[in-house]
């Protein structure tokens, strides 16, 4: 039965029409905090379709929660390194030492999630899914129909609460069992597992 609330697959961007994201809100904090070490968004192929940009705060939010937890975790432990050994040369250098490891790890949960949204794409084919990901490494990802077991959509309670998902797509016959693509609107995410569907009755997908 289809969903009347679910998009039409014909709505989403393919390799003929790619509409303009639309939470510009989102995507002008996203161009304000860009530190793009490798590519411009401009030398993109324009056929291919960004993820939701809510999923950046989706990102920083669980970041920032365990970073959070992690640095409570650290002045507790510091508190009990403090009084078992003193103000020795070794408690200095363990505090150095956590406090570099604790700013790469603020970086990583706050400022990282947007270099990386730029740098991950997507677009729907005739024959498939392409995915491309990785800031200095770049990976390009096919998944034809033809492979294509099943798929599912899925979402945590912070993805829900910005209304993106994951869906994953599980393969046969390639090194990678399964493919996830974390990050797209929930109503996209569904309309693409729902065309999987469609393929694989409609015997396309073997």
């Amino acid at each position: 039965m289809e969903n009347s609330d679910v998009p039409n697959l014909d709505s989403l961007p393919t390799a003929e029409a790619v509409p303009e994201s639309s939470s510009s809100s989102a995507q002008q904090e996203l161009d304000s905090h860009s530190m793009d070490p490798v590519l411009d968004s401009n030398e993109i192929d324009e056929t291919f379709q960004a993820f939701d940009p809510r999923n950046v705060s989706a990102e920083r939010t669980s970041g920032g929660i365990f970073t959070a937890i992690i640095g409570i975790a650290a002045i507790v432990a510091g508190v009990v390194l403090f009084f078992a050994i003193g103000f020795e040369w070794i408690f200095f250098a363990l505090i150095v030492t956590a406090g570099f490891c604790y700013a790469v790890l603020v970086y990583f949960s706050i400022f990282w999630p947007s270099v990386e949204h730029r740098h991950r794409h997507w677009r729907l084919t005739d024959v498939g899914l392409e995915f491309r990901h990785g800031v200095w490494w770049k990976h390009l990802q096919a998944i034809p129909w033809a492979r294509v077991q099943h798929a599912d959509v899925s979402q945590g309670p912070i993805q829900r609460a910005y209304g993106v998902g994951t869906l994953t797509i599980h393969t046969a016959g390639t090194s990678n069992s399964s493919v996830n693509l974390a990050g797209l609107s929930h109503e996209v995410a569904i309309s693409l597992r729902d065309e999987i569907i469609r393929q694989r009755a409609s015997g396309d997908v073997v």
